[in-house]
């Protein structure tokens, strides 16, 4: 006697009193980064019946990964990340998702991508794409919700901007990281600490390569360094060594299984009870009226700030208090101008951008995309999309532009 199949999928879930299925099936999340935590973020949406992800990760898989990341296999080593993760859980988890997937760094993604999600999740493995993307979700009013791991420890932040606190307000740069994390313009200026020469060495890397050096390329790692200690020689400051520039400049750490999976946990979770609040209003009534309720009763909230350990099995919860003077997330952002926008033909080159402001302003300037320099014999629409926005930063004061991007009509 054959026992009856449930009508869907996802029966148990759907006899939760406060599930709403409909509203899951309608989201979009994009997923920065499917590693250790990105690819456990990317499987749980996928079961629970997510509508849509996109999966945003410029690597490619290394042997080591296979232990923690069940997307991958041992024959996709050296493929790229972003792309075998949406074949795996088009494969493996639903066929019915629609999944996007970009082997690109984060500041190659078009801002077009970005507003095309409901939630961002973070899962990025070093502190500069971790600041790019916490800038874009503010300037965007996206939700951010955010993870990292370091060993036997992992966190979660949740960020609505201009509401709760973001990652400007309240992270430090991690551990033998600079302390004194300037704007782009440093990075073309004289620098004024050691950890400058490092900053410097990375811009000069990806003005003449056109990318990121790879941590794993030995080649990539001693062409860095000697750059390094160029600028700290010229500039009198002590010797960098491989190791350290590593550390200092791609920081990565080493994280446990364990740890990914359950930090992973507590990110999946957030996204879906942010989701259930941002569309509150498309609830079900019984649904909408029993999350309604916990509210009330303090028995449902998203906290700012979440902190897992491994070694006392705790997990402590926290609220972050937004830094009125963030140069991230307050109002108004100090050292930037008003948003400029400007028409360009996409078939230029980027200097027109430069030639169009140097004009207004009598100023020589530098173009970024968060920290990705643009080059000015770039063409346009090889490096920007129809509204982006970059920052012009100016090569003689403190000085930053704002502009957004406007294609002219072919």
């Amino acid at each position: 006697m054959t026992q009856d199949l449930p009508s869907s999928k996802y029966d148990r879930q759907e006899r939760l009193s406060l599930w709403d299925q409909d509203i899951i099936e309608d989201s979009s999340i994009l997923i920065a980064g499917v590693g250790g935590t990105g690819s456990e973020v990317a499987k749980n949406l996928a079961l629970l019946g997510i509508g849509s992800l996109i999966l945003v990760d410029v690597d490619s898989i290394e042997f080591s990964n296979l232990n923690r990341q069940m997307l991958f296999r041992e024959e996709d080593v050296g493929q790229k990340k972003a792309e075998i993760a949406k074949k795996r859980i088009e494969e493996q988890y639903s066929s019915s998702i629609k999944i996007k997937s970009y082997p690109n760094t984060l500041q190659n993604i078009p801002q077009r991508v970005f507003r095309q999600s409901d939630i961002i999740a973070g899962c990025v493995d070093n502190f500069l794409a971790r600041q790019y993307l916490n800038a874009t979700a503010v300037e965007l009013n996206k939700i951010l919700i955010d993870s990292a791991t370091d060993g036997y420890l992992g966190q979660v932040q949740y960020i609505k901007p201009r509401i709760t606190a973001c990652l400007a307000c309240d992270t430090p740069p991690p551990p033998n990281e600079t302390h004194v994390l300037t704007a782009p313009c440093t990075l073309v200026g004289i620098p004024r600490e050691r950890e400058h020469c490092a900053w410097k060495a990375l811009y000069e890397f990806n003005t003449s390569f056109g990318r990121e050096p790879v941590d794993t390329s030995p080649e990539d790692i001693v062409e860095l360094t000697k750059i390094a200690n160029d600028f700290a020689h010229e500039y009198h400051f002590g010797h960098f060594e491989e190791k350290e520039l590593v550390q200092l400049i791609l920081f990565h750490v080493p994280s446990l299984i364990t740890v990914n999976a359950v930090t992973s946990g507590i990110q999946s979770q957030e996204i879906v009870k942010a989701l259930f609040l941002e569309k509150k209003t498309l609830m079900k009534d019984a649904e909408r009226k029993t999350l309604d309720r916990l509210i009330e009763a303090h028995r449902f909230r998203i906290p700012s700030f979440s902190i897992y350990s491994s070694l006392t099995g705790t997990i402590n919860s926290f609220e972050m208090i937004p830094d009125p003077s963030c140069l991230v997330c307050s109002q108004p952002i100090t050292n930037v101008s008003s948003l400029l926008e400007l028409q360009v033909d996409q078939n230029a080159f980027l200097e027109t951008i430069i030639n169009e402001i140097r004009k207004k302003n009598d100023k020589e300037y530098a173009g970024f995309r968060g920290n990705l320099f643009l080059p000015n014999d770039g063409i346009i629409k090889d490096f920007l999309s129809d509204g982006d926005r970059i920052t012009l930063s100016s090569l003689t004061d403190d000085e930053e532009i704002r502009v957004q991007i406007n294609f002219q009509k072919l």
